[in-house]
């Protein structure tokens, strides 16, 4: 698990969600992050301080918590471009068992590399679910 994530769980009746930070999402994947199965809702990948590789890949994972990069074929691919927040919102909500999420270079299934040449900043991804 990374050392950069973060996790807050708000139990109340009207809505029960948690929010998921990871503060250095890259190749190394962040695996089964709630420890639970839920709904996801929304994701904020943030490329916008100090992010020189012009385009990046985030891949998720919905139904395994082994994941290893460029082998299990994810789920889920977006493109994020530098200097752009992607913020992407699911109203219904996707369910996932276990999810998980990694950042890459190319939109493969087996892309498996994270080029940081020349980039002075990190990329943040938040995620709300329940």
């Amino acid at each position: 698990m990374s050392s950069n994530l973060k996790i807050a769980s708000f139990n109340r009746s009207v809505l029960d969600y948690k929010i998921v930070t990871d503060s250095a999402l890259g190749l190394a994947p962040i695996v089964d992050v709630t420890g639970s199965s839920g709904t996801l809702y929304d994701i904020s990948l943030d490329l916008s301080s100090g992010i020189q590789v012009a385009t990046y890949y985030l891949k998720l994972w919905l139904q395994t918590a082994t994941v290893t990069v460029g082998t299990t074929v994810p789920d889920l691919i977006f493109r994020a471009d530098k200097n752009q927040v992607l913020r992407l919102s699911f109203p219904g909500g996707i369910p996932y068992t276990a999810l998980s999420a990694a950042l890459v270079s190319g939109p493969e299934d087996g892309s498996n590399t994270h080029s940081t040449t020349s980039n002075s900043g990190t990329i943040k991804i938040t995620m709300v679910t329940s």
